[in-house]
């Protein structure tokens, strides 16, 4: 295990990054975040985090950054569900794939973060081991490009470490509860089948958690990270209603039907080039109606991996933020 180490954070202006390099710093790190977001930026200078704003498009820009460095946490990527494939293959497959040559040349360890959504098209939801066989199909174009760009990592540099943690949440999250938010207050958004989803996420506190094991480590390899523990989807849904003042869904409709629904609404959206994001999208929909739970062992046994923020914890203070963006 390391200590005191010199870390540059990319995407440290996003929601894991964000909270990875806080959290690296006050485990007594010197730590350098890089991202596009200049406000952002600030406010991590503010919290003593030196700033230094880069596109990581441009590969020219990475041998300053990495100078000096002993480690990088790679967080950037752009981890919408809906992008042209040439948006993913630049930001998520090339700059993975320019970054690691780029650390293997200066020799600097990688610990970069990747996604369990490369799972989903593998149709295994319990208890998912890092082993699991990744077929060559993928159920969204963001897994697609996240599978290339762990191929890439591990081509330049065998040694990095790839964490996989699922569906990140918590105080500032963009994505998860700010969406179902959005479509609750919207009255757009069903109850997808009668039955129950138990699924696993992973609190960003948690995440940040698993990165900074895994630098002091230098345990090299692929890792799974959740909370532990699974939580129930529409009863989440239903508190966050309640949080919000708005009414619980009730409408029921089958999930199959919804995803046929969305797939259609993704193919005209795709006809059309220049068209926002279709309110509802089929990955959107397989996250409130397929749960999976991921195998913690490698985690827990070479990282010393035990979450910290429990669900029951985390999922009411994450409610609480989301309510409070809203207002």
């Amino acid at each position: 295990m390391l200590d005191g180490m010199r870390v540059l954070v990319t995407g440290a202006t996003g929601f894991l990054g964000g909270a990875a390099a806080r959290h690296l710093l006050a485990s007594g790190h010197d730590v350098r975040g890089t991202g596009r977001n200049d406000r952002a930026g600030a406010a991590l200078q503010r919290d003593g985090v030196p700033f230094v704003p880069a596109d990581l498009t441009d590969p020219a820009v990475l041998p300053d950054l990495l100078r000096g460095m002993d480690a990088v946490l790679h967080c950037a990527a752009l981890s919408t569900l809906w992008a042209p494939w040439a948006e993913y293959r630049r930001h998520n497959v090339q700059v993975s794939a320019d970054l690691a040559a780029a650390c293997a040349r200066q020799g600097v360890r990688l610990v970069h973060v990747s996604t369990p959504s490369v799972y989903n098209a593998a149709r295994v939801t319990r208890q998912v081991p890092e082993s699991t066989p990744i077929p060559e199909r993928y159920d969204s174009r963001y897994a697609r490009s996240k599978h290339l760009a762990e191929h890439e990592v591990r081509l330049h540099l065998p040694d990095a470490t790839i964490l996989r943690p699922r569906g990140l949440y918590g105080p500032g999250d963009p994505s998860i509860l700010p969406r179902l938010a959005r479509a609750l207050r919207a009255r757009r958004l069903p109850r997808l089948g009668h039955a129950e989803v138990w699924t696993e996420l992973t609190h960003v506190q948690n995440a940040a958690h698993a990165a900074r094991l895994a630098l002091e480590h230098r345990t090299g390899g692929v890792f799974n990270v959740t909370d532990g523990e699974s939580v129930p989807i529409w009863q989440t849904v239903d508190r966050l209603a309640d949080a919000l003042g708005v009414p619980r869904p009730t409408r029921v409709v089958p999930a199959r039907v919804a995803e046929r629904a969305a797939q259609a609404a993704e193919l005209i959206a795709r006809l059309r080039p220049g068209q926002p994001e279709p309110p509802v999208t089929a990955s959107g929909v397989r996250l409130l109606t397929r749960g999976m739970t991921l195998d913690l062992t490698r985690a827990r046994t070479l990282l010393g991996y035990d979450p910290p923020v429990r669900p029951r914890e985390g999922v009411p203070e994450a409610i609480d933020a989301a309510r409070e963006a809203c207002t």
